[in-house]
């Protein structure tokens, strides 16, 4: 995680990073901010970047933390945003120190990316620590199986350019093995940074490892035009689409 690579995207963090709560097609990730705030009264936003998410917070919880490792991007949020009831904080969530407050529910949006096992496990502990017991979290992470899903769609969109499916199939090997860095490990190229991705079976043992027991896991589908460019209109359902995990710390 390089605090200066952040840094540099600050004036234009929309431009250059995918934020999901803005291309959610079917509001999953609202909906899930509205039936988690029911009987409970503060929420933090765990990588926050420049504060998509906190609106939707600063309406249904009382108190609200806002949390980024990259002080710019963590500035821009709060220009943003003019919610009274955020409190800012710029914490590397991959260290080893603890947050300095728990709530009942933590959210982790595309926070737990990086292709280091070591700090995504810091992350994931750090998640924990700041959720209640018995508190919840909402873990988004990009799918490995959406990537696939991508690459296959693309066989698809060739295929019906008239090209030989043979030959659409060796074009996207080749693309696969260069984007994709390493199949076991879920890191894919995307828009040229190495990125972690999660199979459905992945994120739950990882989120269950360290103390939370799954109670949703639900897709969250974003247009084709966010990851291909021309997309043709007869390319519909299944879009691709991101994890989100309802977990309850025990």
């Amino acid at each position: 995680m390089d605090i200066k690579y952040w840094n540099s995207l600050a004036s234009g963090f929309d431009n250059h990073v995918f934020e999901i709560v803005h291309s959610d097609l079917h509001g999953i990730l609202k909906e899930q901010v509205g039936l988690v705030a029911k009987g409970n009264n503060s929420a933090a936003d765990l990588g926050c970047g420049t504060g998509s998410l906190l609106p939707h917070l600063c309406s249904k919880f009382k108190t609200v933390y806002a949390v980024d490792f990259a002080a710019k991007i963590l500035s821009v949020a709060k220009q943003r945003n003019g919610c009274a009831n955020v409190q800012y904080l710029t914490h590397n969530l991959a260290g080893v120190n603890p947050l300095p407050f728990t709530v009942d529910v933590t959210f982790s949006v595309n926070s737990l990316i990086c292709t280091s096992n070591a700090k995504r496990q810091n992350i994931a502990q750090s998640i924990w620590r700041a959720t209640k017991k018995n508190g919840l979290c909402v873990v988004v992470v990009p799918s490995m199986e959406s990537v696939i899903h991508t690459y296959q769609a693309l066989v698809r969109c060739k295929v019906r350019n008239e090209t030989d499916h043979r030959h659409a199939i060796r074009t996207m090997d080749r693309l696969y093995k260069k984007e994709v860095l390493s199949s076991v490990d879920g890191v894919v190229s995307i828009g040229g940074t190495p990125t972690k991705c999660y199979t459905r079976e992945e994120i739950t043992i990882l989120l269950s490892d360290i103390g939370f027991t799954i109670e949703r896991i639900l897709r969250v589908e974003y247009p084709w035009t966010e990851i291909l460019d021309n997309t043709p209109r007869w390319l519909k359902e299944p879009y691709p689409w991101d994890w989100c995990i309802l977990g309850r710390r025990s």
